[in-house]
């Protein structure tokens, strides 16, 4: 069975006439009586109009037919329907993945203006480390993320959005806050606060400091970014974080960080061995144009 043959016999049982189908689907006369005959044949052969007179009655076997075929047809138009809502942005749903200090400073603008403009879009956010981004990328339980590279390039499509420096904060109190950089090694007897293990930035910090030469000395092991910004800001050590993770109203002193200077390299990912939703796709774009217009020093 094909759509257009139920299409043609749902239209000839509501009028019970060959002609009068044939004009509403806009069909000659003889093609839509050859479908119909297909469309028996089809089934087995079995017989589902009769012709009485000038007219066709429907047989029991064609009516029990017409019943299902009217039901997928409806099924067929709705699921049309509902493409049409995607192509058009009218409905659907993207999730999308990012870092705590990323998603604190510049997806919730973002986001409204997304929602302002398609506000039948359904907008889900998950905030981990990059690992476990791409893991919930990798079971489709996340359409694209924003992460740290590098990772692995394979079947992943990689839009680079910006470098930026990590900085080291502390409180107020402490004996370097009228300091305006510091270099890593000076940094070897303070209190460290870190990330938890499995972030990037942990493993990170540690490598540099194990680079110039200490291991730091780690007071606080796991917390996100504004637990240790408030850590710092309580004097209870110094912090190295992005500098995308403060902004003006942050009761702390930053230090750059010097010999050798730290960054860190974002891009937003999606898999390339999917096809993107509309939705998801126009979401990209509007992220990758928020990182080009963010001023970041």
């Amino acid at each position: 069975m094909e759509l257009q043959q139920l299409r043609v016999f749902v239209t000839v049982a509501k009028h019970a006439h060959v002609s009068k189908a044939a004009n509403e689907l806009h069909m000659a006369q003889p093609a839509v009586s050859r479908m119909i005959h297909e469309l028996e044949r089809a089934c087995g052969g079995i017989a589902l109009v009769e012709k009485v007179g000038r007219h066709l009655r429907i047989t029991e076997a064609g009516e029990a037919l017409a019943a299902h075929a009217q039901s997928i047809l409806a099924e067929v138009s709705a699921a049309e329907a509902t493409m049409r809502a995607r192509r058009g942005l009218l409905a659907g749903r993207v999730s999308i993945g990012t870092p705590p200090s990323v998603g604190v400073r510049h997806l919730p603008e973002t986001l409204a203006q997304f929602h302002q403009t398609y506000p039948q879009i359904e907008l889900r956010i998950l905030q981990a480390n990059t690992t476990q981004l791409l893991q919930q990328l990798d079971l489709s339980e996340l359409d694209i993320a924003i992460v740290t590279l590098p990772i692995p390039t394979k079947n992943h499509t990689i839009v680079p959005l910006f470098d930026e420096s990590l900085v080291a904060v502390v409180s107020r109190q402490h004996r370097y806050a009228e300091s305006r950089s510091v270099s890593l090694i000076d940094l070897a007897d303070e209190s460290f606060l870190l990330y938890p293990p499995g972030y990037e930035m942990h493993d990170v910090i540690i490598a540099a400091c194990k680079g110039v030469g200490y291991a730091p000395r780690v007071v606080i092991d796991g917390g996100d970014v504004s637990l240790l910004l408030r850590l710092a800001e309580a004097d209870l050590g110094i912090a190295i974080v992005p500098q995308l993770a403060l902004n003006d109203k942050e009761n702390l002193a930053v230090l750059q960080i010097s010999n050798p200077l730290l960054s860190r390299s974002m891009a937003l990912v999606y898999r390339s061995d999917r096809t993107l939703s509309a939705a998801s796709l126009t979401m990209v774009q509007a992220l990758v144009r928020t990182f080009e217009n963010a001023v970041l020093t």
